[in-house]
C-alpha cells in the first residue's frame, strides 16, 4: 500500500519539475542600426520617427529623453543572453545636443542559414 502511494507520487513530483519560463522584454528594441540612424541638430519629431516614443520623459528634464530596454531570455543557451541597453538623447533648442549609449550591444552575429548547415551535412557524409 505504502510502495502504491509512492508510485502515485512520482508522475505528480515529475511534472512539477517542468516548468515553462517565458522571454520577459521590457522597454524600446533599439537595434545598434536604430541609434547610429540619430544625427545631432535632428528635431524631436525625426528622433521619435527613428526610435519610437522615449521609455521615460522626465517632467523635470523635458530635454532629456530615455530609452531603456531589458531581455530576460527563458533559457541561457549559448546564443541568448541577458540584454540591457540604455540610450539618453538630449534636446537643445528642440533639436537633438547628444546621444549616451550605455550598455548598448554590439550587433548580433547573424545565425548561419539552415541550407548550408544540411548542405554541409550531406558533403561530410
Amino acid at each position: 500500500m505504502r510502495f502504491a502511494r509512492y508510485l502515485l507520487l512520482l508522475p505528480a513530483l515529475a511534472a512539477g519539475a517542468c516548468v515553462y519560463r517565458i522571454d520577459i522584454k521590457q522597454g524600446n528594441f533599439l537595434s545598434p542600426q536604430m541609434v547610429a540612424q540619430v544625427k545631432t541638430g535632428m528635431t524631436e519629431a525625426q528622433v521619435r520617427s527613428v526610435l519610437g516614443p522615449p521609455m521615460i520623459q522626465d517632467p523635470f528634464h523635458p530635454d532629456r529623453w530615455d530609452y531603456v530596454y531589458y531581455n530576460d531570455p527563458s533559457s541561457l543557451s549559448k546564443d541568448q543572453t541577458i540584454g540591457k541597453a540604455h540610450v539618453i538623447v538630449l534636446f537643445k533648442g528642440g533639436k537633438v545636443a547628444s546621444v549616451d549609449k550605455k550598455l548598448m550591444p554590439a550587433a548580433a552575429p547573424t545565425p548561419a542559414p539552415l541550407a548550408s548547415t544540411a548542405t554541409s551535412a550531406a558533403d561530410s557524409g
